[in-house]
């Protein structure tokens, strides 16, 4: 009996961990996601080592839209490479004012860009990276996985959600249980008093 008790004490908390758990993930990459768009940031993944060491393959890094005027030698930026919408990220090692036009590397690479890069094909400045999470923001951001990605989120709410439910109904009927045992106790108690009264 005891060991049926701890074993659904321990399932008890493990359930509890995991529903705060998954709620409070998917709160925060909501509230992420909602901030950086909010603060004019995008998200991309680094798919190629021509930055490496800087920005590893497979990196997630947040880029800030900035005035071209604003860049300086040795920023590094993501900019639009050609009609495809290909994007790049590579540092800027020199700067044409008068062309409006910057010459970028990747630090991996032996020599700089073929191709200067105009300011207007700038998508703006690295502003950090974490390296590992470009593979899951991939995953996340792509065409093909929307429906699955939404329904998985959803799946893991509303489990969460019915986790907490059936948590705060079993409680109920426990404290109900509890509180008719009180009930009873108290009835046997008022029945044995007066059988009591007259003893010395």
């Amino acid at each position: 009996m005891c060991s049926s008790s701890k074993s659904k004490n321990i399932l008890n908390t493990i359930g509890n961990f995991l529903s705060t758990f998954i709620t409070a993930v998917i709160a925060f990459v909501a509230i992420a996601f909602v901030l950086i768009r909010l603060m004019g940031w995008n998200m991309f993944s680094v798919d190629s080592s021509s930055m490496t060491p800087k920005l590893p393959v497979n990196s997630l890094i947040t880029v800030q839209k900035i005035d071209p005027q604003e860049i300086k030698v040795g920023d590094i930026v993501t900019y639009v490479l050609n009609n495809n919408n290909i994007l790049v990220t590579h540092r800027v090692v020199e700067i044409d004012s008068a062309k409006q036009t910057f010459t970028t590397k990747g630090d991996a690479n032996a020599s700089n860009d073929s191709a200067p890069v105009h300011w207007g094909n700038v998508v703006g400045k690295v502003v950090f990276c974490v390296p590992g999470l470009g593979t899951p923001l991939r995953i996340i951001t792509a065409e093909e996985n929307r429906i699955a990605v939404i329904s998985v989120i959803v799946g893991l709410f509303l489990l969460s959600l019915f986790w907490d439910i059936l948590i705060k109904n079993k409680s109920k009927k426990e404290e109900d249980k509890q509180s008719g045992t009180d009930i009873q106790a108290d009835n046997i108690t008022e029945k044995l008093a007066p059988q009591n009264s007259g003893l010395q």
